[in-house]
């Protein structure tokens, strides 16, 4: 098990999934990882690439995504320290089916299939996480596919600012995204186009509902914009 100069672990004991594992069992799958120090904006694999390995987040974040067709890149998700990906190729074999991404400097335990599977052989509650992770997966795609089945464009812009909106410190009442998103970050999660989210955001601001302060976005109205993001309403030409 790894650990760092305050005593936090930096190792596999980040991730839940293996919760329960004695220390011996964690250091034997520890052994097998390969370490992988990266910059943002590294891509750690294509899709349709051979499912070579899992992945668990140490430090850092990562997406991941479909490149961009049509001009619509696609986010699916984002995974953070104690998180875990790739796990789908490991169990069936199969290729990529997603390009995943550093978003900002990252610490990344590759743990290789072989590995990974033997594991879960050997450890039966380890496989029973496993399975309890993959129906949250499941349930979070259906909440998904329902949300962009059935919500407009810039219904979907709203709700994503919502997701990503927390409490301001100050107690103020008022809700922050900080640091601003890129327009092109909110299109991937929303599903549509950098025009679109612009378009949308300038709505919000000329109807006083977001601000723009010191780097974020404010959301003056939270309520209102909850309100938007159930409603069809069209943006003015």
């Amino acid at each position: 098990m790894v650990g760092d100069e305050s005593g936090r672990e930096t190792g596999l004991a980040v991730c839940d999934l293996f919760a329960g594992l004695a220390p011996e069992a964690i250091a034997e799958l520890e052994r097998t990882c390969q370490w992988l120090h990266l910059p943002a904006g590294h891509i750690l694999f294509r899709h349709d690439d051979p499912p070579d390995a899992v992945y668990i987040v140490v430090a850092g974040r990562v997406r991941a995504f479909m490149p961009a067709r049509d001009g619509v890149e696609v986010n699916y998700a984002r995974f953070g320290p104690g998180d875990m990906f790739g796990e789908l190729a490991a169990l069936d074999g199969r290729e990529r089916s997603a390009d995943v991404q550093t978003l900002t400097e990252s610490l990344v335990a590759a743990c290789p299939r072989p590995a990974f599977l033997a594991a879960l052989r050997e450890h039966p509650d380890l496989a029973l996480r496993l399975l309890v992770r993959l129906a949250a997966v499941i349930r979070q795609s259906s909440q998904r596919i329902a949300e962009i089945s059935g919500l407009t464009e810039v219904q979907r812009v709203y709700l994503e600012l919502l997701r990503l909106a927390v409490p301001d410190a100050t107690g103020s009442g008022d809700w922050e995204v900080r640091p601003a998103p890129l327009h092109k970050e909110i299109a991937g999660w929303a599903g549509t186009t950098t025009d679109i989210v612009g378009r949308a955001l300038g709505h919000l601001m000329k109807s006083g509902l977001v601000q723009r302060r010191s780097g974020g976005l404010r959301i003056l109205d939270r309520r209102r914009l909850e309100t938007l993001a159930r409603e069809d309403e069209a943006l003015p030409a």
